[in-house]
């Protein structure tokens, strides 16, 4: 049972990673944990610290309840983080205004 946890936590972590582009070395640079270490979290082979999972949430934008149980939250606003943040400068004002005016519709 526990090592099906960690096999799903440390997947979870994995595809977080791999979502924001970051390296297994630059999220293991920022949680303060060697790229070893980090690896065997996301094949499962290992558990961490709340500590751990404290900045691996952060370091992702992650929610615990993502990581650990794999449910997202409710206002879960990520995937728009994630649109936007790859999105081309340029184009930033226009989505403003079209956010702005769908949720001025919506509203209505």
């Amino acid at each position: 049972m526990k090592k099906d946890l960690n096999m799903q936590i440390g997947s979870r972590i994995r595809v977080k990673r791999e979502e924001l582009k970051l390296s297994r070395e630059k999220l293991a640079e920022c949680i303060d944990v060697s790229p070893q270490f980090l690896a065997q979290i996301e094949l499962g082979r290992r558990g961490m610290s709340t500590a751990t999972l404290y900045k691996v949430c952060n370091a992702l934008s992650a929610s615990a309840d993502y990581i650990v149980l794999g449910k997202a939250e409710k206002n879960d606003l990520t995937i728009f983080h994630e649109m936007l943040s790859n999105l081309d400068q340029k184009y930033l004002p226009y989505a403003e205004d079209f956010l702005k005016t769908f949720i001025l519709a919506v509203n209505k």
